[in-house]
């Protein structure tokens, strides 16, 4: 086996046990391209269960080493709150990493198959269903992962543990970014607020990157996925036992109870 391979095998071996891990498997992987192909791994094994994609903005300071102002990684999981009654639960790996995040989710209406040329940006906020408030939990098995960069985070499955989709914006194309308000508190503590216009150009510009991001990896997206944005508030740190509750102002609010994960889950 292949040390790529051996990377991806490691991270998805320990996500299945619920087990964390004491480092890096092997060796961080010094640049994204390469990082990307340990996740390519990772996305053909979740295979047609794969429900969408996550966009994560990278650090100021690491953007022109790594050539990237974004990241992508699939979303492992997808959590409907629209009909909870009461917090819905998101599993993460026990001594791992867990946060929350408030975002903004997309739903795709169209395919868009990979093509070279790309898609102008008017096509691209027509493929847009809808948009959904919604929360990024994120989570890998190694506690570290998100202090050794971007990197590390796209190695394993971009750090994701779970999105939650909350109701619908019913008005969105007509709203200004800035009136797109959320709002995170943490069991009771409100810890960030934000709004859509703290994701850089805007949700549609993050989506506009990972097409491009997905057509350089010979991807493209179906129409029923669903595309989280980026972090609105911050990432805020959570383990097992908390509620996360993300508040929207007008469109809503749902709450999130972190579980550990059962080993061998």
């Amino acid at each position: 086996m292949d040390r790529i391979a051996a990377i991806a095998d490691a991270f998805i071996a320990a996500r299945a046990a619920g087990t964390a891990l004491d480092a890096f498997p092997l060796s961080q992987p010094e640049t994204l391209d390469e990082a990307y192909r340990i996740q390519d791994r990772e996305v053909d094994e979740i295979g047609a269960a794969l429900p969408g994609w996550k966009i994560a903005g990278v650090r100021p300071d690491l953007r022109a080493a790594l050539g990237a102002e974004r990241v992508a990684g699939p979303i492992t999981r997808l959590v409907d709150a629209r009909r909870a009654d009461g917090a819905v639960e998101v599993p993460v790996v026990a001594g791992g990493f867990a946060a929350a995040e408030a975002e903004f989710v997309l739903l795709l209406g169209r395919d868009l198959p990979p093509r070279a040329e790309g898609y102008a940006a008017e096509d691209l906020a027509a493929a847009v269903a809808a948009v959904h408030i919604g929360a990024e939990i994120a989570g890998s098995p190694l506690a570290t992962l998100n202090d050794l960069g971007p990197t590390a985070v796209v190695s394993d499955h971009g750090n994701n543990a779970a999105i939650v989709i909350g109701p619908a914006i019913g008005d969105w194309r007509a709203r200004p970014l800035e009136s797109l308000t959320s709002r995170v508190a943490i069991d009771g503590a409100t810890i960030g607020e934000g709004d859509a216009a703290r994701v850089a150009g805007g949700p549609l510009a993050a989506f506009a990157f990972l097409v491009a991001n997905l057509a350089r990896r010979g991807r493209g997206l179906r129409a029923g996925d669903w595309i989280s944005t980026g972090a609105t508030t911050g990432v805020h740190v959570i383990t097992p036992g908390s509620v996360a509750t993300f508040d929207f102002g007008a469109a809503g609010a749902f709450e999130v109870r972190i579980v550990a994960q059962p080993r061998g889950a």
